[in-house]
């Protein structure tokens, strides 16, 4: 009734009309609520998550062609239960996806402190023409601070990185498994796409960046680790 008389008094009826949404609610339950005022209808509620996914795109491409957004990836399983159960179907509801987060880059990191791809690949222990220094262990660690105690015997921070609270943004789901070598390109390829870096063979974009002499930096577990270094060796 409240929706019905002022169209200003209807947040609450769009809020429960996305959560209805998010919970995959039977749309016959949601067109009962509608008609009951409770909530808006079907149609208004797919022209919202429509509006939100497109401003959603927007600020991850916005944010992506900054170079200054760290990514990170991880795989998930869902199971697709099925309203008709057949017997070619009934062991393969088991989906395996990829999610993904973008996060802003902390501590005033510019566009300049990330261009130094050039210099990494010159030390890389995948170029073959690479002048490798010399390894060193652990042991070097102790001496790039020298820990002097401080007049009440404890040890003073030296360099102490301050407390930032990080933003993150969830990129859209990817059809993707990742636990192959050519999973984990695709995804980071697929990644870098949200973020509004494409293939500029392939895309003629003047607003895209040249991302060739900078490092972006990703994100994920020991098994993605493995993948991309096995990628750079192929």
């Amino acid at each position: 009734m409240m929706r019905c008389t002022n169209q200003h008094s209807n947040t609450f009826q769009s809020l429960l009309g996305i959560f209805l949404q998010s919970t995959h609610t039977p749309q016959k339950v949601i067109e009962t609520l509608e008609r009951i005022g409770v909530s808006v209808s079907a149609n208004a509620i797919l022209a919202a998550t429509k509006s939100l996914l497109a401003q959603t795109h927007q600020h991850l491409q916005s944010l992506g062609q900054s170079l200054l957004m760290a990514y990170a990836y991880n795989n998930f399983d869902v199971d697709l239960k099925t309203h008709q159960h057949k017997i070619e179907n009934s062991m393969e509801s088991l989906e395996h996806l990829t999610s993904g987060l973008m996060f802003l880059l902390q501590h005033d990191i510019s566009k300049e402190d990330l261009r130094c791809s050039e210099e990494l690949w010159k030390t890389s222990p995948f170029n073959t023409q690479a002048q490798l220094p010399p390894k060193k262990g652990w042991t070097h660690l102790l001496g790039l601070h020298v820990d002097t105690p401080d007049e009440s015997d404890l040890s003073c921070p030296i360099e102490a990185i301050p407390i930032t609270k990080t933003p993150i943004i969830a990129a859209s789901a990817m059809n993707i498994s990742n636990s192959t070598v050519a999973g984990n390109i695709q995804s980071v390829v697929d990644l870098l796409e949200q973020g509004g870096i494409r293939n500029p063979v392939v895309v003629d974009d003047p607003e895209m960046p040249d991302i060739s002499q900078y490092v972006v930096m990703f994100h994920g577990d020991l098994g993605t680790g493995e993948c991309l270094q096995l990628a750079q060796q192929c």
